[in-house]
């Protein structure tokens, strides 16, 4: 028998994060179970945050292929775990299968390693400590490392498509933030 949950409560990026529980029929023992991840492309995520959010994102939507950036996205993903994670020697899931998304023929998804016992989530108002950036920057420093010593043609030019990702995020953002300056406290109203 298999149980699963959604792990990501809605904060994933662009997918759904399932953790699956394989309970075993001939097991003598409750304890005899496999754990394991299952992350799922979609757009439940950026939905739910559009119902939540006053500001009119269907103005953003219409300028974007949704679909084709989802599918996108997912193969960038794919990319990075076949490709580019062998390469790091940093701390990272191991991923067993990665399947593309092809919207109307193939579900798309990541059967990861579960690192529910091995590793935590911060929430946005947790802090870590200076020990734990400096832990940070040496994992980033050392991956950059790998990555640039590494055979080129592993990774040169492949990764360039979603570059602008980050600048595109940044203008839907900056759209937001005047209107919640006049709902804040600042301007008095609650």
């Amino acid at each position: 028998m298999v149980t699963f949950y959604d792990v990501s409560g809605g904060k994933g990026f662009l997918s759904v994060v399932l953790r699956c529980t394989v309970h075993f029929i001939d097991s003598i023992s409750p304890k005899d179970v496999y754990h394991t991840i299952l992350k799922v492309p979609g757009l439940e995520s950026i939905e739910e945050a559009s119902k939540k959010c006053d500001h009119d994102m269907k103005e953003h939507q219409k300028n974007r292929d949704q679909h084709g950036f989802l599918m996108e996205s997912h193969q960038f993903e794919c990319d990075f775990y076949n490709t580019l994670a062998p390469l790091l020697d940093a701390p990272c899931p191991k991923v067993y299968k990665t399947t593309e998304l092809v919207f109307g023929e193939k579900e798309g998804v990541l059967h990861m390693e579960d690192l529910t016992l091995r590793g935590k989530t911060i929430s946005y108002f947790e802090n870590i400590n200076l020990a734990q950036v400096k832990s940070v920057i040496r994992a980033i420093a050392h991956m950059h490392k790998n990555v640039l010593t590494a055979d080129p043609s592993l990774w040169r030019e492949k990764f360039l498509k979603n570059q602008t990702v980050l600048a595109d995020v940044s203008n839907v953002l900056h759209s937001m933030i005047e209107p919640l300056i006049k709902k804040s406290k600042r301007e008095g109203k609650n």
